[in-house]
């Protein structure tokens, strides 16, 4: 049998803790507990520090309770967390559906069709949207110092709001703009007595004042494009800046392609538009184009302000004529840019067909349709 060494009592009080964890080495539990059993002072201490045996019943019952009562507490909490989940994402939905279903959006201006009729001073606006999904309500028509501003609101469809179109009755006494959307901010369609229609605005808003911008210039091509369609493409410009006439050329890539996708000439195209674009380029003085036609033969076309300046007389004597109109010739084409209602008077000019060209002493005459 193993000698027990003999410890002091310093070390068996330090001892003491493990010991009765359990947590000392069966040489160590040896020595302790013979020193336990020599020293009345070390044996108070461990005695002092709890049985060896287990907890008693009722200690072990009341532990059960408390994790009893922990767990339960767990469990409540865990419901709490899920519900108050479950209502966040359940307010999450109805606000969501209310945003899209009820409240919605200021309607679009680029997103609707507009026609318009007007009798006894009262403008009647019919409008209606592009998307089958989409419906309005809560039509207004806010008249502030004779600029009128129509506005509504614009949700998905649901059995709350199913139609898609509206009609607003604007009374035009004193009026000078209708407006759809916020003035100022949206579309105008009515200005001194003239309905003004997408392309016209769409053109009134591309004008540029300077013939040297290279960007806005395009733009200004892109509006004409779209609205004398169908679209013409593959053409490079350029600009001559350095003295007046200031000029724009465009040079077509391929004059066979675009006669086809045109449907007519690209002389007579050209002959159409280049009014549009002297008036919408403020300091623009001469609109030329250039091509290949079929055979290779190399062609420059060109209209100069003056040209267009001198036939606008006649123009409008025969848009008079043919529609009962009471049109007056401006000074200039460029007056056209003025506002949205004469781009709108200069663009049903045009649509009319005022002109033929002929050239005489390589000067161009425009003449109006017979």
């Amino acid at each position: 049998m193993k000698n027990i060494p003999e410890l002091p009592c310093a070390v068996v009080e330090d001892l003491l803790p493990a010991y009765v964890e359990g947590l000392t080495s069966e040489e160590t539990t040896a020595a302790v507990e013979a020193h336990l059993a020599s020293c009345p002072a070390c044996a108070a201490k461990r005695a002092a520090m709890g049985a060896e045996e287990g907890p008693s019943p009722e200690e072990t019952a009341e532990t059960a309770r408390e994790v009893d009562y922990l767990k339960a507490v767990r469990r409540r909490s865990r419901r709490r967390v899920a519900a108050a989940i479950l209502c966040t994402v359940l307010v999450l939905l109805l606000g969501f559906a209310a945003k899209i279903f009820v409240i919605g959006e200021p309607l679009d201006p680029d997103g609707v069709a507009v026609s318009s009729q007007e009798s006894d001073d009262v403008l009647q606006v019919q409008i209606s949207s592009y998307g089958s999904g989409n419906a309005f309500h809560s039509w207004t028509a806010e008249n502030q110092d004779g600029v009128v501003s129509i506005t509504a609101r614009s949700v998905l469809v649901s059995p709350l709001f199913r139609d898609g179109t509206g009609t607003v009755e604007v009374p035009l006494e004193g009026v000078t703009e209708v407006w759809l959307g916020e003035a100022g901010e949206g579309r105008m369609i009515w200005q001194d007595d003239t309905m003004i229609l997408a392309d016209a605005w769409a053109l009134y808003q591309a004008q540029t004042p300077y013939v040297g911008n290279n960007s806005a210039v395009g733009r200004v091509l892109a509006a004409v494009d779209t609205w004398y369609g169908p679209p013409i493409v593959d053409y490079t410009i350029s600009l001559q800046t350095s003295a007046e006439p200031y000029g724009l050329t465009i040079h077509f890539d391929d004059v066979t392609a675009h006669i086809l996708g045109a449907g007519k000439s690209i002389d007579d195209r050209m002959y159409a538009v280049a009014p549009a674009l002297l008036a919408l380029i403020g300091n623009l003085g001469q609109v030329q184009w250039t091509y290949a036609a079929p055979d290779g033969t190399a062609v420059t076309r060109s209209v100069t302000l003056e040209e267009v300046d001198a036939a606008l007389p006649d123009w409008i004597a025969a848009y008079d004529l043919d529609a009962g109109a009471d049109w007056t010739a401006p000074e200039s084409v460029k007056d056209y840019a003025a506002s949205p209602a004469a781009v709108q008077q200069l663009i049903d000019l045009i649509d009319f067909g005022l002109y033929v060209v002929t050239v005489e002493d390589g000067t161009n005459v425009f003449t109006p349709w017979p």
